[in-house]
């Protein structure tokens, strides 16, 4: 048997924790359920409102958005800033985090309807709905607790990401109709 390094062994054992306690402390329990409900009523408002005929640049937003997203979240955790207590799933926790989860969407629903400036301010206005209105709602409901982090740390955060992530997009889409053009032209 080939040796097993002793942060391997921990990292067992804390996954073999982290699913014992949300089989007993989470799954199935009415919080679990309304986490699900919440997903699945944000999922389906936010296809029935997407542009359809912006579908492919909709998402790529909303993806690499999450991609962030889901990467400061891991972050977060893993030096103990904030917690979700409630999770869909035990394994990769950030994955179900009903922030994780609403936020892209909710931004990509700005990214749809603004341009420009007008996204700046929505940007803005909403970071700060987010920060001081969502988030202590969902720490009063259980669904988020804040260790060592405050919510205003969040709100630039928030819309750096977004306003960057926005950035990249329309480069790529600009990049994308560019070279259409030039491929339609030949």
């Amino acid at each position: 048997m080939s040796y097993i390094p002793e942060e391997v062994t921990i990292q067992n054992q804390l996954t073999d924790v982290r699913i014992n306690e949300w089989l007993s402390e989470e799954f199935l329990k009415p919080k679990w359920w309304a986490l699900i409900l919440i997903v699945l009523i944000l999922f389906v408002v936010w296809f029935k409102m997407i542009d359809k005929s912006r579908i492919r640049e909709i998402c790529l937003f909303t993806v690499l958005l999450t991609i962030i997203f889901m990467g400061i979240d891991e972050y977060g955790e893993e030096l103990v800033l904030w917690d979700y207590p409630i999770d869909i799933i035990p394994l990769f926790p950030p994955l179900s985090s009903i922030n994780l989860i609403s936020i892209p969407l909710i931004y990509s629903q700005i990214y749809q309807h603004f341009k420009q400036k007008k996204f700046i301010y929505a940007v803005l206005i909403s970071s700060a709905v987010i920060c001081f209105v969502a988030e202590p709602l969902l720490t009063f409901f259980g669904y988020y607790d804040l260790i060592n982090w405050h919510y205003y740390e969040s709100y630039p955060i928030y819309v750096v990401v977004t306003l960057c992530t926005k950035g990249i997009v329309q480069k790529i889409m600009y990049i994308s109709n560019k070279s259409s053009c030039i491929r339609n032209a030949g």
